[in-house]
């Protein structure tokens, strides 16, 4: 698998987090969080997750995702044979 396939699958496992933290924010009342789009702070769901006994990991995986999955396109994009 080359680096842009690995970047694409890392950019879909943060659509696929991001998504969920979306879901369980929506499930507290936070009716229009879809269409937010990138204004979405993260922030409340951060402060929000301690009271629920949510965890950290899904928002930091996501941002490490993102940061990951925009390198290897890129680098995949001019490191094609």
């Amino acid at each position: 698998m080359d680096l842009f396939n690995l970047g694409i699958v890392a950019l879909v496992g943060f659509a696929l987090i991001d998504l969920m933290i979306r879901v369980r924010m929506a499930r507290l009342g936070h009716k229009r969080i879809f269409l937010l789009g990138g204004f979405f702070d993260y922030g409340e769901y951060t402060k929000v997750r301690a009271k629920h006994g949510w965890s950290a990991w899904p928002v930091r995986l996501m941002w490490f995702l993102l940061t990951l999955g925009i390198s290897l396109t890129i680098l995949g994009l001019f490191h094609h044979r």
